[in-house]
């Protein structure tokens, strides 16, 4: 998490422009900089849990977005893209420092808690997600971690890790 904290006021973070009080590397253009080595090995952990083999990954730096949503940040109800044809795009996102209240990850009108340290991980190409008013003080501090698999991968590893 030190990573993001003092990484947010460096130039790498930008406006998410989801409509909240979000700002991510996401913007940011692809080997413009380098991740934590603790978050690489993170998101090579999760690949390997989920029984994810090499795909390519989102066209995003590494395949991860950093993400520092301030109090009073909302993401509006949208899907992502699929970067590869026939592919579908899974995020894994884990959460570093929760607020006090809010935040929660809406997935097809479903609610879900995004516990601290632990991955939520779902097809954002194929569901309608958004998020919840980040209330308190405190922002909503996480990783994305992003896969391009076959919808069989997925469904394979939803299946095996429910």
């Amino acid at each position: 998490m030190s990573w993001i904290l003092n990484a947010e006021n460096s130039g790498l973070f930008a406006d998410a422009m989801m409509g909240g009080k979000r700002t991510t590397t996401r913007i940011k253009k692809c080997g413009s900089f380098a991740f934590p080595d603790a978050a690489i090995q993170l998101r090579q952990r999760i690949a390997k849990v989920l029984g994810f083999p090499e795909f390519p990954a989102p066209e995003f730096n590494q395949g991860m977005v950093a993400s520092y949503a301030f109090p009073g940040d909302t993401c509006f109800s949208h899907t992502d893209p699929r970067w590869h044809d026939g592919l579908w795009t899974v995020h894994c996102n884990v959460i570093l420092s929760a607020p006090e209240k809010g935040g929660d990850l809406l997935v097809n009108g479903k609610h879900y808690g995004m516990p601290l340290g632990q991955p939520i991980c779902y097809p954002v190409s194929e569901l309608a997600h958004e998020t919840l008013e980040v209330l308190g003080v405190k922002p909503r501090v996480m990783w994305v971690f992003g896969y391009c698999v076959p919808p069989e991968i997925y469904e394979n590893a939803r299946k095996a890790n429910q």
